[in-house]
C-alpha cells in the first residue's frame, strides 16, 4: 500500500462510495447496485480492519464498532424494502452520504494520522 501525506489508499476507496451513491440516486438502479454496494463495503472494511491489526492500532476497537454498525443498517434498510423504489434510493444515499462524512472525519481522519505517524506505514 502506498501512503503519502496528501493520499491515503483509504481516500481512493472512498471515491468508490461516492461513484456508488451517485449510482443509487439514479432511477435506472437495480439489484446489481446494492450488491456492489455490500462487495464494496465488506472489502474496504475487512482490508482497513487487516491493516489496522497490522498496525496494533490502538482505536480498532471503536472503528470495528463502527464498521459493524453501518453493516447492520445498511443490511436492515435493503432488507426492509422489497423493491428499489425513490424512498429507498434517498434513504440510502441520505445515509451513506452522511455516514461516510462523519466516518472519514471522525474514526478514518484519527486511523490516517496514526498510519501517518507509524514506522510500519
Amino acid at each position: 500500500m502506498i501512503i503519502t501525506s496528501e493520499l491515503i489508499w483509504q481516500d481512493k476507496q472512498h471515491q468508490v462510495l461516492f461513484e456508488l451513491i451517485d449510482e443509487i440516486k439514479a432511477e435506472h438502479v437495480d439489484s446489481s447496485t446494492f450488491a456492489r454496494l455490500n462487495d464494496y463495503a465488506e472489502h474496504h472494511f475487512l482490508m482497513e480492519e487487516a491493516y489496522m491489526l497490522q498496525l496494533n492500532y490502538p482505536d480498532y476497537e471503536q472503528h470495528l464498532f463502527a464498521h459493524n454498525k453501518f453493516r447492520t443498517e445498511l443490511q436492515r434498510m435493503i432488507d426492509e424494502h422489497h423493491s428499489y423504489d425513490s424512498g429507498l434510493r434517498d434513504m440510502l444515499s441520505t445515509f451513506l452520504s452522511e455516514w461516510l462524512k462523519r466516518h472519514i472525519f471522525g474514526v478514518d481522519k484519527k486511523l490516517e494520522e496514526y498510519i501517518l505517524n507509524s514506522e510500519r506505514k
